[in-house]
C-alpha cells in the first residue's frame, strides 16, 4: 500500500510539473523579446556630452553626465489587457540602467512577449518603492554602480550633472539627483505606438526612443539654472522629476525577424 501511494506521489507530482511547464511555455504563446534602443537627444540633434545648448529662457546649459533608471515595462495589446515584463528579485532582470557614456547601456531587450498585437508601452523613469525600500542590492542595482544614496537609503532615479553660466553654483554646475530616499515615487510614462505592433514566433520589433534634453528645462516645468542649480532630494527634484517623465517619445519602430533579434544583442 505505502508504496503504491508513493507512486501516485510521484506520479502526481510529474504531472503537476508538465503542467507548470506547459503553463509557462504557453504564457509565452511562442513570441519573442522587444528590442529597445534610446537616443538622446536635444531637440533634433544627438546630445553630445559637454556641447552647450540654450534653453527657450535664453539659458546656456552643458551635460557632462546623464544616467537613470527605467523599470516596470508593461506593453498594452490591442484589447486593452497587458504584458507586463518579468522582473527578478534579485534585480539582474527588468531594471535598466542607461549611461550618455556607455552606448551598450542604450540597447536592451524585454520579454519574451506573448505573440500578439500591441498598442502601446508603459514605464517607470526610476525605480519601484518596493525594491527602493529594499536596501542595498545586487544585480543593476548594485551599489557599485554609483546610483545608490547610501546617506538616505535609496536609489538616484535620474542624474543629470553639467554646468551653465546662469547656474549660480560657485563653480556655475547644475547638479539634479532624483531619488526616492524619502518615499517619492517613480515618474511613470506612457507612449502609444503611431500604429499597432506585431510579435510572433518569428518576427519582433525594435522600438527606437528618443529622450530629449530640451523637455529637461523646457517640460511640465520651466527650469532656470540661475534658481534651481542643485537637486539632491525628493522634495527639492520634484519638478525634475516630472520633466524627466516627459522626455521620452518615439521616434520609430520596424519589425526584426528572430535572426536579427539574435544577432543583435
Amino acid at each position: 500500500m505505502k508504496r503504491k501511494m508513493n507512486l501516485a506521489a510521484r506520479r502526481l507530482a510529474a504531472a503537476w510539473l508538465l503542467l507548470l511547464a506547459g503553463c509557462g511555455h504557453g504564457a509565452a504563446q511562442g513570441g519573442l523579446p522587444l528590442r529597445i534602443e534610446i537616443s538622446h537627444v536635444v531637440g533634433d540633434a544627438p546630445l553630445q556630452l559637454g556641447d552647450s545648448y540654450k534653453t527657450a529662457a535664453g539659458d546656456v546649459w552643458s551635460a557632462e553626465r546623464l544616467r537613470y533608471y527605467l523599470s516596470n515595462f508593461r506593453l498594452r495589446r490591442a484589447d486593452g489587457s497587458w504584458f507586463v515584463n518579468p522582473q527578478s528579485a534579485d534585480s539582474s532582470r527588468g531594471y535598466f540602467l542607461v549611461d550618455e557614456a556607455d552606448a551598450a547601456s542604450k540597447q536592451f531587450q524585454i520579454g519574451p512577449l506573448p505573440a500578439g498585437t500591441y498598442s502601446g508601452i508603459e514605464f517607470l523613469v526610476g525605480v519601484d518603492a518596493t525594491r527602493n525600500g529594499a536596501g542595498a542590492q545586487t544585480g543593476t542595482l548594485d551599489p557599485a554602480r554609483g546610483m545608490f544614496w547610501t546617506w538616505n537609503t535609496g536609489y538616484i532615479f535620474f542624474q543629470f550633472e553639467g554646468h551653465s553660466p546662469q547656474s549660480s553654483d560657485a563653480e556655475h554646475a547644475l547638479t539634479w539627483h532624483v531619488g526616492g530616499g524619502t518615499g517619492a515615487p517613480a515618474r511613470s510614462v506612457f507612449l502609444q505606438f503611431q500604429s499597432p505592433v506585431e510579435i510572433s514566433a518569428e518576427n519582433s520589433a525594435e522600438l527606437h526612443l528618443h529622450a530629449d534634453l530640451a523637455r529637461l528645462f523646457d517640460g511640465a516645468h520651466v527650469l532656470h539654472p540661475a534658481t534651481q542649480p542643485t537637486a539632491m532630494d525628493a522634495a527639492a527634484s520634484a519638478e525634475v522629476a516630472d520633466n524627466s517623465a516627459g522626455l521620452f517619445r518615439i521616434d520609430h519602430v520596424h519589425k526584426l525577424p528572430k535572426a536579427g533579434l539574435a544577432a543583435g544583442l
